[in-house]
């Protein structure tokens, strides 16, 4: 076009001078004038005989003529002036327009002011504005702001045209389809705005072709350019043909710079991930890496379909990840997204994961919602409607400030403001604004709730860490003190029986240590750092041997009821630490049905399924499960009590009558066994616990174990004489520890040989080779631990039997423990008698 254009001479008579601003027409104007003089001079000589008569007529005339040459003079000055403004418009508009060339041009051309009134068009362009009737609407020649008025997306990318053009620079961008007339096809144009000369602009639409060969994608609307999610365009050898200004800030990229191909923008084998999905029906999901700006990579997803036709293309939504993941929504389809042939990114971005509205103004507080996408009116329920006020669409109730969260959405630094949705079920959001065009302005809301949901679940997992951190740390040190002291203690109360003074304080004492003990064990279940002998349970069985328990803690106004299913699997879990979370649930439900003066405890047994567990609320259960359900007739807990009850030092009771841990440590008990727990509950009408544990199938052999070591339960008394022989090698890095019961068993007939620690331990089984009937060793030691000593020494230990001691062990002693048949476990702090019993009853294994 602009070869054409400096080649042509002629200006259309729409931009000519004014008729009297030339020369012929100013040279007839003249002698017109002249003529007109001396026909009156005659008159005026014929009339001067006619005496006073005459001089009237003649003045007259002469008065005539004088005006009438001023008005010659005038409109002389008149011409030369708009004869000079005619040539500065000249000299200023389109250097030697090619008026004619651009008149036979297919392609609709318009030239207009600086301010965008139109000047000219080509007949092209008054046969595309005659199409749509829009001749006769105005005397002005209708400029693309006409033409494409009301169609979404237009507005932004005129406005981009003009503003590049007005300020020296030419742009091309793909406008949004125009619509058919009278049920025609709708046509697609490439409009090109660039600067002509000092006073106009040039306007050339060119047409683009459905399906035509290397036809680029649909530009991006102005208020999908500026999205908090990166759109970009891919053809079928993994060329980035198109992108909005989101995707190109990523990349560090500005407006002219070219954009690279995929496999330079995705980190390792991203792109072959993305080209892999060619051919895959609907939406595909792609992990990636991105490549962003400064060398800096950065994890993403990709959501994109595909279109094959003669050029297939791939229209793709990304979204960055957060150190928490990504926003649920990306997972969604984008169902009918940009499904059309040639469909643009303003059809693909109706349908985005993501809630857009089109606001009428610029100040977000007063604006008026004009339009808003599905997943908008989703979230808002259906609220987010034309006409309804878009600061309406979210809750303030809870101290959130309109101003503020806006003006964090509108800030640009790159932190959304953060928002709540109204309706019910309460949903989060974070809300951002696009910069404001022609007076209006783009919302995007992004719903967050699960993503706050994953930071809250985060959060606490981070207070369980610390938790567990802190109490196994301290487990180890602290149940070596309350050892020495508990087993100080028993020695002194063998001094001083029942009857002395001193026997209540002693007592008093062994109270306390009971108490701290219980304290630590609490946080270790609640940390899931307690040591696990798991074994196979019939849990019909188990809960007849609680029963007795729990009968002793309930009051008599609370009546138990106990339950059981047909066909229960077994499970695998520690017996003790099951029958201490059901023993807690059991407690938490006496307090709470203790106000309303007693009720109903009820505890029962049943078979389920994965999708039984799924339902409940876990995220992925397979196979067979047994649901254990407590129900109590309590008071009951609202949502925001039930929120909380897992967490640690969380209770309702008062001052003094709990620690906070109970529920925590059934928590932790159930998670450790590789199991959910779940609660429903309602204020007045009671709370149903529900643990899921994953269902174990025995074989043959294990059943009969199984009896059998039930049947040996059941005849096992514990040993009325507490005396013993036999050779004991006892391993305690505590020296107050391995003193007081060498001394207890020694007293008790039992020869001992003591080991500070797991190397001198296995330097005496080496030097001795074997000679010792038991082994007694701590399981946590510097240097050589317990389970260490145990590999290394098993060849010399022969047939000796083995007892880990121990106040805190890593999780991988639970495995060691249930692996070995012939070792057995007593958790600091044990009792003398305690400690007697277990040597008694392992020697006589």
């Amino acid at each position: 076009m602009s070869d054409a254009a400096d080649h042509l001479s002629e200006t259309p008579k729409e931009m000519r001078a004014p008729m009297w601003a030339r020369p012929a027409a100013r040279f007839a104007f003249w002698a017109g004038g002249f003529g007109a003089l001396a026909a009156a001079g005659m008159a005026l000589f014929a009339a001067s005989a006619a005496g006073w008569h005459g001089f009237v007529l003649l003045s007259g005339v002469a008065a005539v003529a004088f005006l009438l040459l001023y008005a010659l003079a005038a409109g002389e000055a008149a011409g030369r002036g708009l004869r000079e403004r005619a040539e500065r418009a000249d000299a200023a508009g389109p250097p030697r327009l090619a008026f004619e060339a651009l008149e036979s041009l297919a392609d609709p051309v318009l030239i207009t002011d600086r301010k965008g009134a139109p000047r000219w068009g080509n007949a092209a362009w008054r046969e595309l504005v005659r199409d749509r009737r829009l001749f006769g609407q105005s005397l002005a020649l209708p400029g693309p702001e006409r033409l494409w008025a009301g169609v979404p997306g237009a507005d932004g990318a005129i406005y981009r045209l003009s503003r590049s053009a007005a300020i020296g620079q030419a742009r091309r961008e793909r406008l949004p389809a125009l619509p058919g007339v009278d049920g025609g096809s709708a046509l697609r144009f490439d409009a090109e705005a660039r600067p002509s000369g000092v006073e106009h602009l040039l306007w050339r639409l060119t047409l683009v072709r459905p399906g035509g060969e290397g036809a680029p994608p649909a530009g991006i609307p102005g208020w999908a350019d500026q999205a908090p999610a990166a759109l970009f365009a891919l053809d079928g050898d993994g060329r980035i043909i198109d992108a909005n200004a989101t995707f190109r800030d990523w990349l560090g990229l500005s407006a002219g710079d070219s954009l690279p191909p995929l496999q330079q923008a995705l980190a390792g084998d991203g792109a072959r991930a993305v080209m892999r999905t060619r051919g895959a029906e609907g939406v595909a999901r792609v992990d990636a890496r991105l490549k962003a700006r400064e060398g800096v990579e950065t994890p993403v997803v990709l959501a994109l379909e595909w279109e094959d036709g003669k050029a297939p293309l791939a229209r793709a939504v990304m979204y960055g990840l957060s150190a928490t993941g990504a926003p649920p929504g990306l997972a969604q389809t984008l169902k009918e997204a940009g499904r059309r042939a040639g469909g643009s990114f303003d059809e693909m971005f109706a349908n985005a994961p993501f809630g857009v509205a089109r606001l009428d103004g610029a100040d977000p507080e007063t604006a008026i919602v004009e339009d808003a996408n599905a997943a908008l009116l989703k979230m808002c329920g259906g609220a987010a409607t034309p006409g309804v006020r878009f600061s309406d669409l979210f809750d303030w109730s809870d101290g959130r400030s309109v101003e503020e969260a806006f003006a964090a959405a509108g800030s640009g630094r790159g932190e959304p403001g953060e928002v709540v949705i109204k309706g019910d079920p309460r949903r989060e959001a974070h809300l951002v604004f696009a910069p404001a065009r022609g007076g209006k302005r783009a919302a995007y809301v992004i719903d967050v709730t699960d993503w706050k949901e994953l930071e809250r679940q985060m959060s606490q997992g981070a207070k369980l860490q610390s938790v567990g951190q802190l109490a196994g740390g301290v487990a180890h040190d602290f149940n070596n003190l309350l050892q020495a002291i508990r087993l100080n203690t028993d020695e002194l109360l063998g001094r001083h029986p029942v009857g002395d003074p001193s026997y209540a304080e002693l007592q008093a004492i062994n109270q306390t240590v009971a108490r701290a003990a219980g304290l630590v064990r609490k946080l270790l279940a609640f940390s899931r750092k307690q040591t696990f002998r798991v074994e196979t349970l019939d849990l019909p069985d188990m809960l007849s041997d609680c029963s007795a328990l729990l009968r002793q803690i309930l009051e008599e106004s609370v009546r138990l009821e106990i339950v059981h299913g047909r066909d229960v699997p077994a499970i695998r879990a520690d017996k003790g630490q099951l029958e201490t979370a059901i023993v807690n649930l059991a407690v938490n439900a006496r307090d709470a049905m203790r106000g309303k003066g007693g009720g109903t405890l009820s505890i029962r047994t049943a078979r389920a399924d994965g999708d039984a567990v799924r339902q409940a609320g876990a995220p992925e259960a397979d196979g067979d499960w047994v649901m254990i359900e407590v129900t109590d007739e309590g008071c009951g807990m609202d949502a925001e009590t039930r929120a909380k009850i897992f967490e640690p030092f969380f209770t309702t009771k008062a001052p003094g009558h709990g620690t906070g841990l109970g529920l925590a440590t059934v928590y932790g008990i159930v998670k450790q066994s590789g199991g959910y727990l779940f609660v429903d509950s309602e204020p007045g009408r009671g709370s149903t616990f529900r643990i899921f544990l994953p269902a174990h199938h025995p074989a043959e052999e294990e059943r009969a174990e199984l009896a059998r070591t039930r049947a040996e339960a059941v005849a096992e008394k514990p040993p009325a004489d507490l005396a013993g022989r036999g050779r004991i090698l006892l391993v305690e890095d505590e020296d107050a520890v391995r003193a007081i019961a060498a001394k207890t068993l020694a007293k008790r007939g039992y020869e001992v040989v003591e080991a500070a620690d797991g190397e001198e331990a296995l330097d005496i089984l080496c030097a001795e080779d074997g000679g010792f009937d038991l082994l007694i060793t701590d399981v946590v030691m510097p240097g050589l631990d317990g389970p260490g000593l145990l590999e290394k020494a098993r060849d010399r230990l022969g047939s000796t039997r083995v007892v880990f001691i121990s106040g805190y062990a890593e999780e991988q002693f639970s495995e060691t423990l249930s692996r070995e048949k012939n070792v057995s476990f007593l958790p600091k702090p044990f009792t003398l008698v305690e400690l007697a019993e277990r040597v008694k009853a392992e020697l006589n294994a």
